[in-house]
């Protein structure tokens, strides 16, 4: 009979697969270069951009929120045409596209002038752009790493089911500091839908502009990931052999490359952002306090979990005594977090949830383990909002699409401090992907983000609360009051239910 011949070669190619990904091992590295941070001398541009407002506000850290998509680029940006000694960057996804070209020139045209470049980026930003960035690691001044890389460049997804014990473990980390002088940390990768430049979906997000002494807290942890043993030189998959020629031929093409960019409809949105002038004007509007970072260690899944940056988290949870505002794209609470949340609620702590609605989310799989802890974090007193699918028609696909979705990672603690960083309230943060924030002890700023809370609720969430069978969400712009996931369609609602039966929690 073919059909059973047929398809056992199927499973027994698959199953080969699947072992050769088990087996297949990583490189040797022999005589891989460590590094560490470089400050730039007190001369340099940035040192003296700087000296006035730190010799002002002596053993405190500036930082100052970019919650617009076009000024995160505009920082980024000017960060590193800024940058006289060093650029190093680490990020979760690095994007093959406008954006992410952008930034790749720009760290190139910075190692032309002689600074040197650390890109470290986890393995699932680099899927199939070895190449490239193997290119850029070819210049004298460039390195390129990859954390916890897949052994097999070409069969990731097969690699990934036959190592999962390995692979399973991200870095979501996000930084970029130049000169060790200033930092941008949050919750932003690399992508054009993280800076307001793709007209399909555009990510709600929130980094933080940094100077002072936070920033070398930032350097350090930069220092630990790149020079861990689980991050690989991207020349131990891509050989170099012809990356050189095309470096001098991209060098050649400069002069066409930079008038491209300059007539780019995106720059001379760029051009037109208000931090911009306020930058070239040295009038940032800095917020002045004490700022720690928080950071898991690069071997987080063979370490101790005291190390883990989930444990200063929940000692900021324990002291929070009137309000806690948790602003998290992914929430999965768990009967854990649930616990937790009910048990600050029941003190008589106001606690709030923001979180994507059905409609809004980018990953399916995350709300459906969200959804079942609805009831029971109401029921304990939590209130709850999920952020609406904004600015084209809902989604009636299973798969769907929206124009926003929220992607900041926030905590607001009282009215005194608050936590930005990479950090989801959700298992797959806490204990399987490293992650990274900063804690910033600054009454004024989180009191303007209260301040500034109820016109974003009232513009882009729905309320949910508790109904006589089952849910309710009310729209807080219309008042209208809906008994079924917003702007959601059936499919899209099915495939929710379906995967909440899955066992799945412990990955989202």
């Amino acid at each position: 009979m073919p059909r059973p011949s047929a398809r056992r070669s199927f499973w027994l190619m698959l199953f080969g697969c699947m072992t050769l990904g088990g087996c297949a091992s990583l490189p040797e590295l022999k005589d891989v270069e460590k590094s560490i941070k470089l400050t730039s001398p007190e001369d340099s541009l940035i040192a003296g951009y700087l000296a006035e407002p730190l010799s002002q506000h002596p053993g405190q850290s500036a930082v100052l929120p970019l919650f617009d998509g076009l000024d995160a680029m505009v920082a980024r940006l000017a960060l590193i045409q800024s940058a006289s000694s060093s650029i190093d960057l680490q990020y979760y996804i690095f994007r093959n596209d406008d954006t992410g070209r952008l930034l790749a020139w720009q760290l190139m045209e910075a190692a032309e002038r002689g600074v040197r470049v650390r890109l470290l980026l986890d393995d699932t930003a680099s899927a199939n752009i070895d190449y490239q960035l193997a290119v850029m690691s070819s210049h004298p001044n460039i390195g390129v790493r990859l954390y916890n890389p897949s052994a097999h460049r070409s069969l990731r997804a097969l690699s990934f089911m036959g190592d999962f014990a390995r692979m399973n473990h991200r870095m979501h980390n996000k930084s970029l500091t130049v000169d060790n002088r200033l930092s941008v940390v949050g919750g932003r990768n690399i992508g054009n839908e993280y800076f307001s430049n793709d007209e399909a979906v555009e990510f709600g997000d929130l980094d933080l502009l940094m100077a002072g002494p936070v920033v070398d807290e930032v350097s350090d942890q930069f220092d630990r990931y790149w020079n861990a043993a689980s991050s690989y030189p991207v020349e131990a998959f891509s050989s170099l052999e012809n990356a050189k020629d095309e470096l001098a031929a991209a060098y050649s093409n400069i002069d066409t490359q930079k008038a491209k960019l300059e007539e780019h409809p995106y720059i001379q949105r760029l051009t037109k952002s208000p931090l911009l002038r306020h930058m070239a004007d040295n009038r940032i509007g800095w917020f002045w306090g004490q700022a720690t970072v928080f950071a898991d260690p690069p071997d987080k899944h063979q370490g101790q979990a005291d190390e883990w940056m989930i444990k200063p988290l929940l000692e900021a949870f324990a002291d929070v005594k009137q309000r806690l505002v948790i602003f998290s794209p992914y929430f999965v609470p768990t009967d854990n977090g649930v616990k937790l949340l009910n048990d600050m609620a029941a003190r008589g702590i106001e606690v709030i949830v923001i979180t994507n609605s059905l409609a809004a989310t980018d990953v399916l799989a995350v709300h459906s383990g969200y959804q079942g802890y609805r009831e029971a974090l109401l029921r304990g007193g939590v209130t709850l909002y999920e952020v609406k699918a904004t600015g084209r028609k809902p989604s009636h696909s299973w798969k769907g699409s929206s124009r926003s979705s929220l992607h900041a990672k926030s905590f607001l603690f009282d009215d005194q401090a608050l936590f930005v960083g990479s950090f989801n309230f959700d298992p797959r943060s806490a204990w399987l992907n490293t992650e990274m924030g900063v804690w910033v002890d600054q009454s004024e700023l989180n009191q303007q983000m209260l301040a500034w809370l109820p016109t974003f609720l009232g513009k882009n969430t729905y309320k949910v609360s508790l109904a006589d069978d089952g849910l309710q969400w009310q729209d807080l712009k219309t008042g209208q009051i809906l008994y079924a996931e917003p702007q959601a369609g059936f499919w899209r609602r099915f495939m929710a239910d379906v995967l909440s039966l899955l066992p799945l929690e412990s990955q989202l």
